[in-house]
């Protein structure tokens, strides 16, 4: 079976390029532009992914990750819908 996983790439500037990480994995990688960076990402992702298969622990690292099929896609059940700067005051 072939399913599509949907996974949430947050991409930060970082000291000297960019990291993207895949929160529902603990996936990052980096690379010199936003764009790189989450190709990279993706790469990763596709690597350990293939591993937990080559495995056999595929489905119980999807569930663990909290994906349920959703739309004929794989789909984390907590979603990103936001990211928003604070602000909290600190003493040093």
């Amino acid at each position: 079976m072939i399913a599509d996983l949907v996974v949430t790439v947050a991409i930060y500037r970082s000291e000297g390029g960019y990291l993207a990480v895949c929160p529902e994995f603990g996936v990052e990688a980096s690379g010199w532009s936003p764009g790189d960076a989450k190709e990279e990402a993706v790469g990763a992702l596709r690597r350990y992914l293939d591993g937990c298969a080559a495995r056999g622990e595929l489905e119980a690292c999807l569930a663990e990750a909290g994906f349920v099929v959703e739309d004929g896609a794989f789909r984390a059940e907590r979603r990103l819908v936001g990211v928003e700067e604070g602000r909290v005051s600190i003493s040093f």
